[in-house]
């Protein structure tokens, strides 16, 4: 640093004030308080500065100074501190003016130490560091203030550098420097800031840094042990030091649930209460997260309670905002906004606590409307965290319609750089289907965390890029394993994010690499990905390695029990779905939700076991305090429906309430209508459909099919035509196959695989193999009026055909083969692949959007029974 003293231009415009009152209509002249003397404008002043009345201090000043009262070395560094605290940094400069004025720019120090804090928190470094270098005599509160300054601007090798010097120079440091210097270590990367940070705590045990005095000291290097990973270094450092204050066991309490040891964190508020220790605003607003995580809603409203009893508490606004986060984590919005409702004066932080509260359960327009009302009405500016709140409810509501829009606010407000805003903008643009833009972000950004990463890997996997999903996940993984200082490498996150991807692909060599990767990072015991391991396991056809990841987990929750209950059902294994749903009531650890009755209904559709499934609807809310809702009577409908009990699934939608949403049960009726054929039904159902669902176009697919099946070909073109008018279009067949390390996709006909010449002129061997074997293709599947010969070629050509015949082609003899296809499989498909599987001598593993189809030997799994 520089030896000389450089000063900032000092402005010269005064400073100015509020304007006075006006006197008393009543006043007939004057009233003069007597003149107070120097040193009663120096107690005033230095008493506003203490106070954190600031524009106070500075008005006591103006008026000190045009009393012609001089300021001495007592005067500045409290005016100094108030400009700091405002902050105001042309009264700053204006007032080092009047330290060069009146001499006390070199001695005593303290005025030039104030003036290095005063520059700094006022956001100009580099006068603080002009101040710093012409001190001629630093003390030891000269280091501290540079120090604190350079960890201000987070310059943290630059402020460890600066210690360095100080100790050269045989200053001793003090708590403050201490703090400073562990707040520095806490922020370079892991390696580097344990091994600095050992040696403080070194310098710290040498030096006798555990005493009462030196406190600070000690809850910083708890602070800095959690923060770099080290969180049972901190939990040794808290349990060998018996003289806690208030902020030791926040510290301690904040570090634990930092460090997603939410159980820890609660235990050690319980043992702070029990030591006579008075929790204040600090320690609510530190363990209501551990509550929200580990969805403990009871004791979130004992803390709740607490700090209703104590009005301190009750309207400090970052106990409002924890308790805010807590109530909208556990589904409660309503009394977070009675919490949000209750504080009159709202922070920024506590507005978007409730919008991003409001986003996080659906209710994107209520987010939007409270965003605009945080700007228009209470005047405040968003930052980042309001804006990765306001751009998910941007995408999904469709109230918003010009989404992109707001990356033009984005860059207006000045938030384009910041990584969290990136990561927002990237997933807003993957959910309109601009990948392309979000793939820019990514590349652009020079600071990816690992939201970034799965942010950019939830975006192709949302725009179905599955291959650039993988190749990114293989890409994090390379950079996760390298010997770099700053690595990301996947989470948990990542993994739920891809593993639902390898089972709708049925991919299972990739969705095996990735279990592969948890066993290795230990990440296949977290609750969450075990439950996604079990659903990809069981969505690739692989039932029995589903139950195996189930039975070794140790924790799991109502998620993992709905998805093996689902993937038994889905697999046609109904009296097995039905024996894991008593197992779960038996054992009690986690009570069945709604979701778990739609699991347990499915399974006994797709069984035949309507008598079970009829049991199960209508004990739910009697067993199990499960209210039945649209949903339910969808799920009911499909099993009487599918079972031919049309009639008695017709009554039983009469029966549903008149305000709920009868979509699914009459689309479940219409789907059990093209099973059996029933045209009169049919028409009903499809008639409520296109008045609830007009542009959903399975349903006109499925009405066109049950008049085709008929042979009533000129309805059924009509319906067609219908839907064509209106602007309805069908979505596409299409099949997926894993082969080797890629994931092949096919559609209805597909001639632009590399290998179709191939594929058709095997299946065409293969049709004239199965003819002479007794197949008889299901001419009714075709929809178009045309020869029996065109309609033949055409059902050759369905996309599940032709992705079976690319697995036979492409993989050794014998393996078993896994197709996954985006609608349900049609008839012709159904009876052709059990004689392709008999002729092949394969298994082969057949999933639609409603259930899995075992081939092998020349029939199905499901019985025909689907």
């Amino acid at each position: 640093m520089a030896s000389s003293m450089v000063f900032p231009t000092p402005l010269t415009s005064p400073l100015i004030l509020p304007a006075l009152p006006p006197p008393s209509p009543n006043s007939t002249s004057p009233v003069h308080p007597p003149p107070l003397s120097a040193p009663s404008w120096v107690d005033t002043l230095r008493s506003h500065a203490r106070a954190g009345c600031f524009r106070a201090t500075l008005a006591t000043y103006v008026d000190m100074t045009s009393a012609g009262v001089p300021p001495d070395h007592f005067a500045f560094p409290a005016a100094l501190k108030a400009a700091a605290g405002v902050p105001d940094p042309a009264a700053g400069c204006q007032l080092h003016a009047a330290v060069i004025k009146h001499g006390y720019h070199s001695s005593p120090v303290t005025v030039a130490n104030t003036l290095v804090t005063m520059y700094a928190r006022c956001g100009d470094l580099r006068s603080a560091l002009q101040v710093f270098d012409g001190i001629p005599d630093r003390d030891q509160v000269s280091w501290n203030s540079v120090i604190a300054a350079l960890c201000m601007f987070e310059l943290w090798e630059l402020a460890l550098g600066s210690f360095r010097s100080m100790q050269e120079q045989s200053v001793p440091p003090s708590s403050f420097t201490l703090v400073s210097v562990a707040l520095a270590c806490s922020n370079l990367d892991r390696a580097d800031g344990i091994r600095l940070g050992k040696e403080l705590h070194g310098y710290e045990l040498r030096n006798g840094s555990y005493c009462s005095e030196k406190r600070f000291a000690f809850n910083a290097l708890v602070a800095m042990y959690a923060k770099l990973g080290g969180v049972d270094d901190s939990v040794a450092l808290f349990e060998r030091f018996q003289d806690r204050d208030i902020v030791t066991w926040n510290t301690m309490i904040s570090a634990l649930t930092q460090n997603d040891r939410f159980s820890a964190a609660i235990s050690v508020l319980h043992q702070m209460v029990v030591a006579g220790i008075k929790p204040d605003g600090v320690t609510l607003s530190s363990v209501l997260p551990a509550c929200s995580h580990m969805n403990l809603l009871d004791s979130g409203r004992e803390i709740h309670a607490y700090a209703f009893r104590n009005a301190d508490l009750f309207m400090n606004t970052f106990v409002a905002s924890a308790l805010v986060d807590l109530y909208c984590n556990l589904g409660l919005v309503e009394k977070g906004r009675a919490v949000f409702d209750r504080i009159s004066e709202r922070r920024l932080g506590l507005w978007n606590a409730m919008i991003s509260g409001y986003a996080q359960n659906g209710l994107d327009d209520d987010s939007l409307k409270l965003f605009i009302e945080m700007e228009v009405v209470a005047g405040l500016s968003p930052n980042e965290t309001t804006m990765a709140s306001v751009l998910p409810a941007c995408v999904r509501s469709e109230a918003f319609r010009r989404k992109e829009d707001m990356h033009g606010y984005v860059l207006k407000r000045g938030m384009e750089g910041d990584k969290f805003v990136q990561n927002a903008l990237m997933d807003m643009y993957s959910r309109v289907g601009e990948i392309d833009i979000s793939c820019k972000i990514f590349a652009g950004m020079e600071d990816r965390d690992v939201v970034s990463w799965n942010t950019m890997i939830s975006g192709y996997i949302v725009c179905g890029c599955y291959s650039e999903a993988f190749n990114l996940v293989n890409e994090m993984q390379r950079n996760g394993d390298s010997t770099a200082v700053e690595v990301v490498k996947p989470n948990n996150i990542t993994l739920m994010t891809v593993l639902p991807a390898c089972g709708s692909l049925a991919a299972l060599g990739k969705g095996k690499e990735i279990h592969g990767y948890a066993i290795r990072h230990a990440l296949d015991s977290d609750v969450a990905v075990g439950s996604a391991l079990v659903d990809m396991y069981a969505k690739c056809g692989c039932l029995g390695l589903a139950r195996a990841v189930f039975d070794r987990l140790p924790k799991r929750n109502v998620v993992t029990w709905n998805v093996l209950i689902m993937a038994y059902g889905m697999h046609g294994q109904g009296e097995e779905a039905m024996e894991l749903f008593e197992l779960m009531l038996a054992k009690g650890d986690v009570k069945p939700t709604g979701v778990t009755f739609i699991a347990a209904l499915a399974a006994c559709s797709h069984s035949g076991m309507v008598s079970r499934g009829m049991e199960l609807f209508h004990g739910m809310k009697e067993d199990c305090g499960v209210e039945p809702d649209a949903d339910h009577y969808a799920c009911v409908v499909d099993l009487l429906g599918r079972a031919g009990k049309l009639d008695e699934a017709y009554l039983l939608i009469t029966t549903m309430d008149a305000a709920s949403d009868k979509a699914a049960a009459w689309s479940s009726l219409l789907g059990a209508c093209r099973i059996h054929r029933h045209t009169q039904l049919g028409e009903i159902a499809a008639k409520h459909l296109f008045e609830l669902e007009p542009d959903e176009s399975s349903h006109y697919v499925l009405l066109s099919n049950i008049y085709a099946a008929s042979g009533q070909w000129g309805r059924s073109m009509e319906v067609r035509k219908n839907m064509k008018s209106m602007g309805v279009r069908k979505e596409p067949g299409c099949s997926w196959i894993e082969v080797g390390d890629d994931v092949h996709r096919f559609t209805v006909g597909d001639s632009a695989h590399p290998q179709s010449t191939q594929i058709h002129s095997f299946l065409e061997t293969l049709w004239t193999r199965m003819k002479k074997e007794g197949y008889v293709p299901d001419t009714s599947c075709v929809l178009h009026d045309v020869e029996e010969k065109e309609k033949e070629v055409l059902l050759r050509g369905h996309s599940e055909k032709l992705a079976i015949a690319f697995g036979i082609l492409n993989t050794p003899p014998g393996s078993t083969i896994r197709v996954a296809k985006n609608l349900r499989v049609c008839n012709d498909c159904h009876e052709a692949t059990k004689f392709i599987a008999r002729l092949v001598g394969r298994q082969i593993i057949l999933r639609d959007m409603r259930r899995f189809h075992h081939f092998r030997d020349g029939s199905c799994s499901c019985g025909d029974y689907w």
